[in-house]
């Protein structure tokens, strides 16, 4: 057979992939044993790990119960006692863990672990939610990071189940208010505590109109969920883009056309938040972001010396939603 090939295709594969943060996955952290980072997609999936009569179990209920219902959680198991336990080995562990996750939750739901978890979380770009019976809670962290929810009945876990109704959703795309918990009933919290509660930065879960529904989707700093979730996302995505393209080409140059490359690079995310609703747009229709960045010229030889692109800089300003309405009218004979 001859040999000779007058057409000859090579198809070079540039398909490269960047890990990407998650940003819809629950951890569980379960104390009452040591068991690696493990991924469940099923209710049984779990007990057979951990059995029906754990709280890891029951959170696990409390997520999978939910319409929409994330498609996997993960949980992470560590030896913990309360009564004589250091909460930094709480800590410890998920500094160990290499496994993703977003949203933290943790069996134990004292004081000095909320303290200690609290604390950890605003060091990372992930949010951490308690189920809680202190209507004050909230009034001990400012953190932009930590999510209480007042419930009469913690164990009935409202806030695990707040996550696992929101989780699944796209960042940008809802607000944490009223969102219906399948599974558990209104707080029991009074008009006054809701108020406070409200006023601390911290959420509960009530009924208005009929209507079950979480209340009012904010960290402890007053900050709302869903904009935190937001930013963790522009800034994940962005990293992970502009990486993906330095990483996937042979060469960047450092010229208009290359610093143009760049551009486009954090110019994707923001397109994807945007039609994720996180990204308001103008009366036109014209999305409120804007990416900057110099001309080769401008940048300074020594930075060009370098290869260091400086001064890339982008705005965007957040749709956020509409909580609460002001309505005048006029009926007339």
């Amino acid at each position: 057979m001859s040999t000779i090939r007058d057409v000859q295709v090579i198809i070079t594969r540039e398909t490269q992939q960047i890990t990407q943060a998650g940003f819809g996955r629950p951890l569980i952290l379960a104390t009452s044993t040591d068991k690696p980072y493990t991924l469940y997609r099923t209710l049984d999936a779990v007990a057979e790990d951990y059995g029906e009569n754990t709280e890891a179990y029951r959170m696990a209920n409390r997520i999978f119960a939910q319409t929409p219902r994330p498609v996997d959680i993960a949980i992470l198991g560590v030896t913990y006692d309360a009564a004589t336990g250091d909460p930094t080995t709480l800590t410890a562990a998920l500094n160990d863990n290499e496994g993703d996750f977003y949203f933290l939750l943790c069996e134990e739901q004292g004081i000095e672990e909320i303290t200690a978890l609290s604390t950890w979380i605003e060091a990372q770009k992930k949010l951490y939610f308690v189920s809680t019976d202190d209507p004050t809670l909230q009034d001990q962290f400012e953190g932009y990071r930590t999510i209480p929810m007042y419930h009469k009945d913690p164990l009935s876990y409202p806030a695990e189940g707040w996550v696992g109704r929101c989780a699944p959703t796209d960042p940008g795309s809802i607000t944490w208010k009223f969102k219906t918990i399948n599974g558990v009933v209104a707080s029991g919290a009074s008009e006054t505590e809701i108020s406070t509660i409200k006023e601390g930065g911290g959420n509960t879960y009530i009924e208005q109109g009929g209507v079950l529904m979480t209340y009012d989707g904010r960290t402890t700093s007053g900050e709302w969920i869903d904009v935190m979730r937001s930013i963790d996302f522009l800034e994940m995505r962005i990293q992970e883009s502009v990486f993906g393209i330095l990483v996937r080409n042979e060469k960047i140059p450092f010229t208009n056309n290359g610093i143009a490359q760049i551009i486009t690079g954090v110019e994707s995310p923001l397109k994807q938040g945007y039609l994720q609703g996180m990204i308001a747009d103008d009366a036109d229709g014209v999305p409120l972001y804007s990416v900057s960045a110099p001309t080769r010229s401008e940048v300074s030889a020594n930075d060009r010396a370098n290869r260091i692109l400086p001064d890339v800089n982008f705005t965007a300003e957040i749709a956020g939603a509409v909580h609460e309405t002001r309505i005048n009218g006029v009926v007339q004979v």
